[in-house]
């Protein structure tokens, strides 16, 4: 199935870095509080807070699109819409891993 992909290669860059940042939410996680921000568009207060296993839902909803992108790739023809689908998951797994990580480094314990 990867080799019917032309940029499966990117879409497997991108699934790593998903698998990276949940390993290290797993080791990390005693350093992090109960409670961290995650719902930055909500109103300030209790509304933006989260538990620490709400943390993964940012790499699940990542995860998600990659598969959805890789997917619609398997389906068209069209070569640039492909090299399209498969950079913005990457960069789509880049700002997820940014997003993380900056929360982890605000409200951790390090």
């Amino acid at each position: 199935m990867w080799k019917k992909a032309i940029y499966g290669n990117y879409f497997l860059v991108a699934i790593f870095v998903n698998l990276a940042v949940v390993l290290s939410l797993i080791i990390f996680r005693g350093f992090l509080p109960p409670q961290v921000p995650l719902f930055y568009g909500r109103p300030a207060g209790n509304a933006q807070l989260t538990t620490t296993l709400g943390l993964f839902i940012a790499p699940i909803a990542s995860f998600l699109i990659i598969i959805i992108n890789f997917l619609i790739c398997l389906s068209i023809k069209d070569g640039f819409l492909k090299k399209i689908l498969a950079i913005s998951s990457i960069v789509i797994s880049i700002l997820m891993a940014i997003t993380i990580t900056k929360i982890a480094l605000l409200v951790g314990f390090f």
